[in-house]
């Protein structure tokens, strides 16, 4: 196999609690992330010449070893010894700077391209221990479904999947770095706590309202502050008929679940006639 053609979707944080901080600095989470419908389109191929050449549709993104995705190729080759080059074509579609994964899937990607494309070499272990040197969200991005994220997000537990719905996303003009976000986190006075189990026993439960009372984000506030679009959008998607709406991440994306196919698309003709890059997409199970 010369090339692969792979699906990179995207996630969100149905729930996010940060819940301490490492003494390397790192902030750890709790975190129920869920991947959804809307994805990147990544290209894997061969090529003779050695090195790493990649391409995307989006001009300011830079395709050198900036990019996840790049550092995802070098790292593959580099742990298994991969002879000859290799070229990577992304098609973005998911929001840039919105706390959708969008770099990390893309990373994810060519790691399971690369690995697929070569007879597999690594095993699902070591596919997810090269794809933490990557970012906190890779090793989640090569799985698909709902997820419980512990630590820096390399402590997977599988939940039991998110209800039947309909999820309208929205992306605010401005994007936030995770940098940046935690920065404004650490300086905010009163953080907020929000309860993984409430979260996992709606999940259990199979109930989508319950589901719903449980989404919360310790960023939003923060960073809603910083970015009022933030909670102006999500007060749109609750009067327009969300169940509860959140930023997602570190922002500034944010979401409203819906139980109702027709809402959810009224819901997201409104927002793009605001001129916001929206979209109705669905929860994807592994």
């Amino acid at each position: 196999m010369d090339k692969m053609k792979l699906d990179a979707c995207g996630k969100i944080n149905l729930m996010l609690n940060i819940s301490g901080v490492r003494e390397d600095g790192y902030h750890t989470l709790e975190t129920v992330m869920q991947t959804v419908s809307l994805h990147d389109v990544v290209e894997v191929r061969r090529r003779a010449q050695k090195g790493i050449a990649l391409r995307c549709n989006l001009p300011y993104i830079p395709t050198d070893g900036r990019n996840i995705a790049w550092k995802a190729a070098d790292c593959f080759i580099e742990r298994t010894g991969f002879d000859g080059g290799v070229e990577i074509d992304i098609r973005k579609t998911i929001p840039v700077g919105g706390g959708m994964a969008g770099g990390s899937t893309d990373a994810a990607a060519v790691l399971r391209g690369l690995n697929e494309m070569c007879g597999c070499p690594m095993n699902e272990k070591a596919l997810e221990e090269a794809a933490l040197t990557l970012g906190a969200d890779v090793p989640f991005c090569l799985k698909r479904g709902t997820y419980l994220c512990e630590g820096i997000g390399e402590i997977m537990t599988r939940l039991p999947d998110l209800p039947r719905c309909f999820i309208v996303v929205c992306k605010p003009r401005a994007s936030v770095s995770s940098r940046s976000a935690y920065g404004v986190y650490d300086a905010w006075p009163s953080p907020r706590h929000i309860d993984a189990g409430q979260m996992i026993a709606g999940l259990q439960a199979k109930d989508l309202r319950a589901v719903a009372a449980a989404v919360g984000n310790s960023f939003e506030d923060p960073i809603g502050a910083e970015c009022p679009e933030i909670p102006a959008i999500r007060q749109r998607l609750l009067e327009m008929g969300a169940l509860n709406a959140a930023m997602t991440g570190s922002g500034s994306v944010v979401f409203g679940l819906f139980d109702d196919a027709g809402r959810a698309h009224k819901a997201k003709a409104a927002l793009r006639a605001s001129r916001y890059r929206t979209f109705c997409v669905r929860p994807v199970r592994r």
